[in-house]
């Protein structure tokens, strides 16, 4: 791959001293200097040419933002001789943000919230395809399809003449988080319906390996699965992580809630969508799912761990919850 990757390069109008292999991206030194991220792009040319559009937008109104580099050809996208898309976009030297440092933390999601608000002026929103937008029942669609699924591993399981340590400990934990599914579909089914000031561009994929802190200040970074949805849907995304990592700390979630809303102010749909979200057991689906689509001929300790950590931290998380969600009832929060 490392003599393939020089020849992609050469397609490029640089002249590049160094390619080092970094995490699924390969960063490549020029002779001028800068530096730019080689990376794959799962996508069309023409969702490539709208991330460039939607790039220079920022760029024009005063974000940093990482920017595309075209080939000498002119085209947003490398193919390679196997079909494989590349894209090359400029690089920001910084670091992650560090999900222990509260005040990143904090920064992380002002930044979003800034983001959020920048990007509601990219006119070109009306006109991303069917595939990039995600409305209000893509949600539910998601959380049926994930609860099937659920159901179809715990089928699964109960049909083995023997079972693992695993196995016995999913079935014993399945109906209490069954029962969280329900409810958060339910509590779906009974949401009054969007409002379209709460949906708009959105990152898509917004985590703490998606922010960088330089000497220019924060940035966001990879926005290739850029699309329209819920504004919320970025912000619990990264919420949900922070409070796994943090034991779901309830000091910390209010102030990343009061850090968000000083700069975007939240509406009552968008906190009750949060407290849903939040309730819907992803951890748990997500461990059953990794179990259901590897080998099953072994205990997987690994899931076993998983799974032993989402029991640890449900007696905070359910005490968070009930917190949530007597604090998205109120007519409006205050700090």
């Amino acid at each position: 791959m490392y003599n393939r990757t020089e020849t992609i390069v050469e397609a490029y109008p640089y002249e590049f001293t160094d390619i080092v292999k970094g995490r699924g991206v390969y960063f490549c030194h020029t002779r001028d200097g800068s530096k730019k991220i080689l990376k794959q792009f799962s996508g069309t040319a023409a969702k490539a040419e709208l991330l460039e559009r939607f790039l220079c937008y920022l760029k024009e109104h005063g974000c940093m933002a990482e920017q595309l580099v075209r080939t000498k050809e002119g085209a947003a996208l490398f193919t390679d001789t196997d079909e494989t898309r590349y894209y090359m976009r400029t690089w920001f030297d910084g670091r992650e943000c560090d999900t222990r440092n509260r005040e990143d933390i904090l920064c992380a999601v002002k930044k979003l919230a800034q983001f959020h608000m920048d990007a509601a002026g990219f006119e070109e929103a009306e006109e991303l395809p069917a595939v990039m937008c995600r409305g209000e029942e893509f949600l539910r669609q998601e959380y049926m399809r994930h609860t099937r699924e659920l159901h179809k591993v715990r089928n699964y399981i109960k049909a083995k003449k023997k079972r693992n340590e695993f196995e016995t400990d999913f079935l014993n934990e399945y109906d209490y988080y069954l029962a969280q599914a329900d409810e958060a579909a339910g509590r779906l089914m009974e949401a009054e319906e969007m409002n379209g000031r709460y949906f708009g561009i959105c990152h898509g994929d917004y985590s703490q390996h998606n922010l960088l802190f330089t000497s220019k200040g924060a940035v966001m970074i990879n926005y290739e699965r850029f699309c329209k949805d819920a504004y919320i849907s970025d912000f619990a995304h990264f919420f949900r992580k922070i409070m796994e990592k943090h034991n779901w700390n309830t000091g910390l979630g209010m102030d990343m809630i009061h850090a968000y809303d000083k700069v975007r102010r939240f509406g009552r749909w968008e906190l009750r969508q949060l407290s849903v979200r939040m309730c819907y057991p992803e951890k748990f689906w997500k461990v059953a799912n990794h179990y259901f689509n590897s080998k099953k001929s072994w205990a997987n300790n690994r899931d076993g761990e998983k799974l032993a950590k989402i029991r640890a931290q449900e007696r905070e998380r359910a005490e968070f919850l009930k917190i949530l969600y007597c604090f998205v009832q109120g007519q409006r929060f205050r700090f």
